[in-house]
C-alpha cells in the first residue's frame, strides 16, 4: 500500500509538471496522441504536432490562472488527423464548464471529413449533457444535468469528463468516478479503408455535415456556451488510477 501511495504521488507530480510546463513525460503520457492544454494557444504538445485553429476567447482555468483556458459561444476550435482509430479503443479527456443551457447545441465532436455517422459527440439535450453518436441521440449516456444552469438555481462550475471506448463498450467517468457503462454502436470502418485512421476534433461546436433546416449543412452551426481546458486523446484505455489523477 505504501509503494502504491508513493507511485500515486509521483504520477500526480508528473502530471502537474506536464500541465504547467507543457513537457511531455512518461507515465500518463504513454499512448497520448493529442494534448491541447489550451494555455493561450491551439498547440498540440505531443510528437504529432497536430496543431489546431481557434477563434475562442482566452479565460482563466479552473485554478484561476488567467488566459489558460478558452470560452466558446459562437466560435470553435478544430484540429485534424489525430492518429487514433475511434472504432477500436481510445480515451478522451477534457475539462468543461457549461455557462448556459442551449438545447441541441454541441460541445465537442470527433469525426472525419465532417461526416455524420456513429461518431462521438457531446450534446445538450433534454436539460442535460449527453455523450452520443452524431446520428442517434436516443443511444446516449447522460453526463450531467444542466437544469440548474437553465433555471438559474446553480452556478457554472468545472467538470472533468472522460470516456473510454473498447469496441462497443463505453465507460463514462465524471470527476474521476465511473458514471455509466454502456454498449454503444460506434463507427465501424473497413480495415482497408485509407480513411479509417485519424480523426478531426472540434470543440465548442459540431464538426459534422448532417443536413439541417433546408438541407443545409450544420457544420459550425451548433455552438455551445462553454469553457474548455486540458484536452487529451489516448490510443489506449487508461487505468482507474490514471483517470483519477487526470480529474484532480
Amino acid at each position: 500500500m505504501r509503494k502504491l501511495s508513493y507511485l500515486t504521488i509521483i504520477l500526480a507530480i508528473t502530471l502537474f509538471s506536464c500541465r504547467k510546463n507543457n513537457v511531455i513525460n512518461t507515465g500518463l503520457n504513454n499512448g497520448l496522441v493529442a494534448y491541447y492544454p489550451l494555455d493561450g494557444n491551439a498547440r498540440d504538445y505531443t510528437k504529432y504536432s497536430n496543431h489546431g485553429e481557434i477563434t475562442a476567447t482566452k479565460v482563466s482555468d479552473r485554478f484561476g490562472n488567467q488566459t489558460k483556458a478558452y470560452e466558446f459561444s459562437k466560435n470553435f476550435f478544430q484540429s485534424k488527423n489525430i492518429p487514433v482509430d475511434i472504432s477500436k479503443q481510445y480515451t478522451f479527456s477534457f475539462w468543461i464548464q457549461m455557462k448556459k443551457y442551449e438545447d441541441g447545441m454541441a460541445v465537442m465532436e470527433l469525426a472525419k471529413n465532417k461526416e455524420c455517422d456513429y461518431n462521438p459527440q457531446i450534446w445538450q439535450y433534454n436539460n442535460g449533457l449527453y455523450l452520443t453518436t452524431a446520428s442517434n441521440i436516443n443511444n446516449s449516456i447522460h453526463v450531467f444535468s444542466l437544469a440548474g444552469i437553465k433555471f438559474g438555481t446553480e452556478l457554472p462550475r468545472w467538470y472533468h469528463v472522460l470516456w473510454t471506448v473498447s469496441g462497443d463498450t463505453t465507460n463514462l467517468y465524471l470527476n474521476g468516478m465511473l458514471k455509466e457503462t454502456k454498449l454503444m454502436p460506434w463507427m465501424k470502418r473497413a480495415v482497408n479503408n485509407p480513411q479509417a485512421f485519424g480523426v478531426d476534433l472540434t470543440l465548442g461546436n459540431s464538426g459534422n455535415a448532417c443536413p439541417g433546416e433546408g438541407n443545409v449543412s450544420n457544420y459550425h452551426n451548433q455552438p455551445s456556451n462553454v469553457l474548455v481546458d486540458e484536452v487529451r486523446v489516448y490510443n489506449r484505455i487508461l487505468s482507474f488510477t490514471e483517470i483519477q489523477l487526470l480529474a484532480k
